[in-house]
């Protein structure tokens, strides 16, 4: 009988792991968050029914930067309602993200900077150990590409 509750338990246990709802990987609802500036705040429930790009960036890291630039300039070419850009800053001063993003013209209106425990958060749940990455995240919340190409935004927003 305790082997037989061992095994049940043991079980329980190992369904539980591996029916992880939420993880920053294609196929999985993306981890929430919420991200606040002086004027506004935003979080992922709040953009439900829109694909969303959310990228992950800071000065010290060039690719990055160059990538929520690149970014940042198909979001001002992408039309309508169905997309929106969610651009991370990890800098540890937000006086110098400010200037980077004055200096490389980017749209304040989808930049954020985090620091401290959120920033620690964020880079946990989207596994960003190893580098910057971005998601795409479709109107459901599931992410369906990391790090996609402008092609790849392209014909997703096209069907």
């Amino acid at each position: 009988m305790t082997v037989i509750a061992l095994f049940a338990v043991l079980l329980i246990t190992v369904s539980a792991h591996t029916g992880r709802v939420y993880e920053a990987a294609e196929g999985y609802k993306a981890p929430a968050f919420t991200l606040s500036k002086s004027d506004s705040t935003l979080s992922l429930a709040d953009l439900k029914g829109r694909y969303v790009l959310l990228t992950f960036w800071s000065s010290s890291d060039a690719v990055s930067r160059v990538t929520a630039g690149n970014y940042n300039s198909f979001a001002e070419k992408a039309e309508g309602e169905q997309f929106c850009l969610v651009s991370v800053n990890m800098d540890r001063n937000e006086t110098l993200y400010n200037e980077i993003v004055r200096r490389d013209n980017l749209n304040a209106k989808s930049q954020f900077h985090v620091k401290g425990d959120e920033a620690s958060r964020l880079k946990e749940e989207y596994h960003l150990e190893n580098g910057f990455n971005s998601y795409l995240i479709d109107p459901t919340g599931q992410v369906i590409a990391q790090n996609p190409s402008e092609q790849t935004l392209t014909q997703v927003l096209r069907n």
